[in-house]
């Protein structure tokens, strides 16, 4: 019993300095992510966010060079979100500074995606981390991936990463109640990066999510994919004041503050979409949230309320490292 008592003592302890380091931008999960430097609308070049923080990956690599994170509970897994971000990081870093090394590692990373991909198109990113969501699929994997599939297909011509992302895309078309990951709702369409029952739509997943539909379309001019993203794009729209409260924006669709982090990623993320829709909500809420951010008095309550909540609800997260 004494030893059960300490091991849990030990895992908050741990998850409080993971959030820690996440609220002052120390972990390497929640480092900004502006807009992405050599990012270009209507172009397949550098991604929407910078992501090039990423590629200073300090833990253990498989032979391949690709990531491989360990849980609290001693197990090691590769997390697919953690190596489309990876990915996605080389190929900018890449693009600015024209190194070898940096495409090598991003092509390596694509292959571990063919490599891996199930026979359902998708990537187990939930169901290896015993995470508490209905499914295991995440929209935000299988659209980050298409980002990473759509650049590796441009950049060698090599026809299984057309046939990877095209495999994954359909994953989209599978609705949760069918182990899928998009719920259909009166004509609307949202995209689920942690898919459960109720709907629980978190923002920033939704818009990776999409950035990787656009991303797809922009290589491979689907007509089927073009009218998800839009539908998709369209009930973002419609419901992105849902995660405004005033003086700051929610994580997700259950009204959890967004930390600040988060919180900089939405106004980054809104920002570009602004560049790839002319849908005036979007310029509308980007500078509403600079202006929230702007203000000590918010950033403070948001810093306060984000805190208690955590101590009320500990996250789930169980990667050290």
């Amino acid at each position: 019993m004494r030893a059960t008592i300490t091991e849990n003592l030990l895992f908050r302890f741990r998850q409080m300095k993971y959030w820690t380091k996440m609220l002052v931008g120390k972990s390497y999960y929640h480092k900004p992510q502006v807009l992405g430097k050599v990012f270009e609308p209507g172009k397949l070049k550098g991604y929407f966010s910078d992501l090039t923080g990423r590629t200073t990956w300090e833990g253990e690599v498989d032979q391949d060079g690709v990531p491989v994170s360990t849980l609290y509970d001693g197990r090691r897994i590769q997390l697919p979100i953690l190596i489309t971000h990876n990915a996605l990081g080389h190929y900018d870093q890449w693009l600015v500074k024209e190194q070898d090394k940096d495409k090598q590692q991003f092509l390596a990373l694509s292959n571990w995606l063919v490599k891996n991909q199930d026979e359902n198109g998708g990537w187990d990113t939930w169901g290896i981390m015993k995470g508490q969501t209905l499914l295991k699929y995440s929209a935000m994997t299988q659209g980050e991936a298409l980002s990473v599939l759509s650049r590796a297909f441009k950049l060698t011509d090599d026809s299984r990463f057309k046939q990877t992302a095209e495999k994954a895309v359909n994953l989209f078309w599978v609705s949760v109640k069918d182990g899928g990951i998009t719920y259909f709702e009166n004509g609307k369409v949202f995209l689920e990066e942690t898919p459960a029952q109720p709907r629980n739509t978190i923002l920033n997943g939704w818009i990776f999510s999409l950035f990787g539909l656009y991303d797809f379309n922009l290589i491979f001019d689907d007509s089927r994919v073009t009218d998800m993203f839009e539908r998709s794009i369209r009930t973002l729209a419609q419901h992105l004041p849902e995660y405004d409260n005033g003086y700051w924006t929610y994580y997700d669709s259950r009204k959890h503050l967004a930390s600040p982090h988060y919180h900089r990623l939405h106004i980054n993320q809104v920002e570009a979409l602004c560049l790839i829709s002319d849908k005036p909500v979007f310029k509308e809420y980007h500078q509403r949230w600079i202006n929230y951010q702007g203000k000590l008095t918010n950033r403070s309550r948001a810093f306060v309320l984000k805190a208690l909540q955590k101590l009320k609800e500990p996250a789930t997260t169980n990667i050290l490292k």
